[in-house]
């Protein structure tokens, strides 16, 4: 094939107070044996020293800079908007790129297979599993547990803007709400050759405890901008998720201190069902937010 006919990649990573952890992710993308593609960091308004270590040790590097912190699915449209090429590949700041995927995802995408229509791709990370070597995921496949573990999304640009997508620009992340609207509408083509290493050496992740308890109103926004956009199927179809995600946004409106929220979701889950975790939540709705926090932490230890 002609090297000037085969597709060209934007990587595009966001990034926040991870310094040290971000040159790892660059690294995996210089050495790619596939022509260079663009790299784009978009740094969330950090206050440690990425931009030095940007600018000094990754010239060829666009960086760019949020005036504020905005979570990391604002950086990542920021990247979707200034990206120069055809397919845009998303990897967070402490994961890695495998030597060979971007001529893994290359030789996908040449394959012939009907991609015109698909604003979006995805391939395994080193934890994703799916039943078979390619399938086309619907949302049904991410709340039966069909796929497991985390993927790669490889973005068609020009088609996934034209069809007016976008990641949900809250601070707590909320990847899972672009992934099935997008698997609703369109189907995510969807490969079990794993591209991408998960790494854990972050010291402070979005789904970590301290995080949680760090920022409670933003995860009870999450749950609840999950009910009221997927409340209707999550109700009917899966109502042990709808059930979670209610129970939830209570939890986190607990540790915010919002406790009317709080028990309006309590409310809005005993029509349902009556249990002693529910009734717990209930009683602690009453008790001071200190003992609430102290649950919380223990609930967490205890689930891991």
């Amino acid at each position: 094939m002609n090297p000037s006919s085969r597709a060209r990649f934007t990587v595009a990573i966001s990034t926040f107070n991870r310094s040290g952890l971000v040159g790892r992710a660059i690294d995996s993308v210089l050495r790619q044996d596939y022509p260079m593609p663009e790299i784009i960091v978009v740094d969330d308004a950090s206050t440690d020293n990425t931009a030095d270590v940007i600018r000094e040790r990754y010239p060829g590097v666009r960086y760019l800079q949020q005036a504020v912190n905005g979570g990391p699915c604002a950086a990542r449209n920021r990247a979707l908007r200034e990206a120069a090429n055809e397919w845009v590949v998303i990897l967070d700041d402490d994961d890695t790129l495998m030597p060979n995927a971007l001529s893994v995802i290359a030789a996908q995408i040449e394959q012939g297979r009907d991609l015109e229509q698909c604003p979006m791709l995805q391939f395994a990370h080193s934890t994703g599993v799916i039943p078979c070597t390619f399938m086309i995921a619907r949302m049904e496949d991410y709340l039966s547990g069909v796929l497991k573990g985390d993927f790669l999304p490889v973005i068609r640009r020009d088609r996934f803007l034209a069809l007016g997508f976008a990641y949900s620009e809250i601070r707590s992340a909320g990847e899972h709400l672009l992934l099935w609207k997008i698997a609703q509408k369109c189907g995510i083509p969807t490969w079990s050759q794993r591209v991408a290493q998960a790494h854990t050496d972050a010291p402070i992740r979005l789904t970590s405890t301290q995080n949680q308890m760090r920022n409670p109103r933003a995860y009870a926004e999450l749950q609840e901008l999950t009910l009221a956009e997927f409340g209707g199927v999550l109700s009917s179809s899966f109502p042990s998720y709808y059930l979670t995600k209610t129970l939830g946004a209570a939890t986190y409106r607990l540790l915010a201190g919002d406790r009317s929220a709080a028990r309006a979701h309590l409310r809005a889950a005993m029509q349902r069902r009556v249990s002693g975790g529910i009734c717990a939540l209930w009683a602690l709705s009453f008790l001071p937010i200190n003992v609430v926090r102290r649950s919380f932490v223990i609930f967490r230890r205890a689930s891991r």
